[in-house]
């Protein structure tokens, strides 16, 4: 059975972010597959595992490194399918039902069991996007902590800086969009997705009048790997610090 027009459109535009972002729709696929994390389907174990081959490939990066990538890794396909959907496709997949391929040390490729979608008005489908990726995530941290402490106001740091980083990207496609413009995006999404609205201030102008860059309020900690540097938007770059202020000395 092939996909209807608007899976083939996102499977397409998806595909051109980025080949990782492999779509597909799977409607007999086992919901119990062990290689595959599916909402309200238990997971622990899978995710768990990869957990330990991130910390066999990368001993020397320490505990928080693992957590913060495998989070990541579980968080990037789903948001970056939500943009891709509401602003490519003009539509929203019902996001809970989003299959990801584990892979090793990567999760890579995703599908669909469900092919219904919604269509509305852009701010309709960003709130949404935002209660449907709320669920999932929830549902992957529950997930977690039955091995591991995972905080919110860890994971909700993760997942701005997720939403955001998109939103630079989406800046990059549309040129159009100006940065006021992405700015309003931004707010709407952080409150769709629960996340503080003053986390849009991470947007900074870029180079010229209409470019953003991001500085995120988090940090992957690759920079804790062998060979790896730090990211060009982390707050711990040297580039992205504020300045101190100088302390003027009175005389009298």
């Amino acid at each position: 059975m092939s996909p209807s027009p608007f899976f083939e459109q996102l499977f397409e535009h998806a595909r051109q972010i980025t080949p990782y972002l492999d779509g597909k729709v799977a409607l007999s696929s086992a919901p119990n597959q062990t290689d595959l994390l599916y909402f309200e389907q238990p997971c622990s174990d899978t995710i768990q595992k990869l957990y330990e081959e991130l910390k066999r490939a990368h001993p020397e990066a320490g505990a928080a490194y693992w957590l913060t990538r495998t989070w990541t890794l579980l968080c990037w396909q789903p948001i970056y399918v939500a943009f891709v959907a509401i602003y490519a496709c003009r539509g929203l997949p019902e996001l809970r039902s989003i299959g990801q391929t584990v892979q090793t040390n990567f999760i890579s490729g995703f599908q669909f069991a469900d092919t219904g979608y919604r269509e509305g008005k852009r701010e309709q489908l960003i709130y949404a996007a935002g209660e449907q990726l709320k669920q999932l995530f929830d549902f992957y941290r529950d997930e977690m902590n039955q091995w591991v402490r995972v905080r919110p106001g860890f994971t909700n740091h993760l997942f701005a800086d997720g939403v955001l980083a998109c939103l630079v990207k989406l800046s990059q496609l549309t040129p159009e969009l100006t940065r006021d413009e992405i700015r309003a995006h931004a707010k709407l999404w952080l409150n769709a997705c629960g996340l503080p609205e003053k986390l849009a201030e991470s947007l900074k102008s870029g180079h010229d009048e209409n470019s953003l860059k991001l500085i995120r309020t988090s940090c992957c900690l690759v920079y804790k790997c062998q060979g790896r540097k730090l990211c060009a938007d982390c707050p711990r770059h040297p580039d992205n610090k504020q300045p101190k202020r100088a302390v003027g000395i009175k005389t009298t």
